[in-house]
């Protein structure tokens, strides 16, 4: 019977000691990233801020993401255009974002690269 009370004890302080340091190393991730997204938008914040107290004409203009899409030039259509727009928007999900223009990029690395890229992404 004690063998029994002694493995019972154990068995239930090691699940206290896992979920107390799981519960622990949550607070610890939530902590983590609560500070780095306070340093990140810490500039957003501030530029807000001073903004608010402006009357509106002297406002600073807030500044857009500007994305850049590069395609061939040769085959800009209205409908590859909008296929790269919907693509850039459903990835940034914002208002915000503005499509200026779209166009080409020097292919970098090497044939063989570029041969494995085109079978992946190549329709069945």
């Amino acid at each position: 019977m004690d063998n029994l009370a002694l493995s019972v004890t154990i068995l239930l302080t090691g699940f206290v000691v896992v979920f107390a340091v799981l519960l622990a190393l949550i607070g610890i991730i939530k902590g983590y990233g609560t500070i780095i997204y306070n340093i990140q938008n810490k500039k957003r914040i501030k530029k807000a801020n001073r903004n608010a107290d402006l009357p509106k004409v002297e406002r600073e203009p807030e500044t857009e993401p500007e994305i850049i899409v590069e395609a061939e030039p040769d085959t800009d259509t209205d409908e590859l255009i909008a296929v790269i727009s919907a693509a850039v928007y459903s990835v940034y999900s914002s208002s915000e974002v503005r499509i200026k223009s779209v166009r080409k990029v020097a292919s970098r690395g090497s044939a063989w690269r570029n041969a494995g890229l085109s079978d992946n992404v190549r329709p069945f």
